[in-house]
């Protein structure tokens, strides 16, 4: 297993309620949550990060990731090594998330970013005990998870993983 290993879970159904539709405020669409994770294995290899460990979902942030990852990185971009935890069935409940952070955690990741809400920020943070959680927001009204450019996430949860922060 390599040693700078970083996760990442990325609730598909965050930012997209009801209270979104009905405010006429933004939304996250998939293909955003897609490129932010894109953004922070771009970052996250430019720091040495060896290893990606990706949750599954069924609203296609997942997958476009994948074709992403056949494609290869961007010109003059390395990206690490990315690998997509798809052994538990998806609920597309909080158990999925649960049950990722936790995978992630047992094969060594040093850092989990999480894309969601303040539920999907909470669920994580319960199951990633000891090891530091990076929560970005993309869901609605958050109290915990920050807005922030994915590189930088990536960079900074980089930098954690290959120990060069602590």
């Amino acid at each position: 297993m390599a040693d700078a290993v970083v996760g990442i879970v990325a609730n598909p159904l965050s930012g997209r309620d009801i209270r979104r539709l009905v405010a006429q405020a933004s939304v996250f669409p998939t293909a955003e949550k897609a490129a932010m994770v894109q953004r922070m294995l771009s970052a996250s290899g430019t720091v040495g990060v060896d290893q990606v460990l990706l949750s599954t979902d069924l609203g296609g942030i997942s997958a476009a990731v994948l074709r992403a990852v056949h494609r290869g990185p961007p010109r003059g971009a390395q990206w690490p090594d990315v690998q997509f935890l798809d052994e538990d069935p998806i609920t597309q409940a909080a158990d999925d998330t649960t049950n990722a952070v936790r995978r992630m955690v047992t094969a060594g990741a040093k850092v989990v970013i999480c894309l969601g809400g303040d539920g999907t920020a909470r669920v994580a943070a319960a199951a990633c005990g000891e090891t530091p959680l990076l929560a970005l927001s993309t869901g609605t009204n958050n109290a915990f998870p920050v807005i922030r450019e994915a590189t930088v996430a990536g960079l900074a949860a980089g930098l954690l993983a290959v120990g060069a922060v602590d």
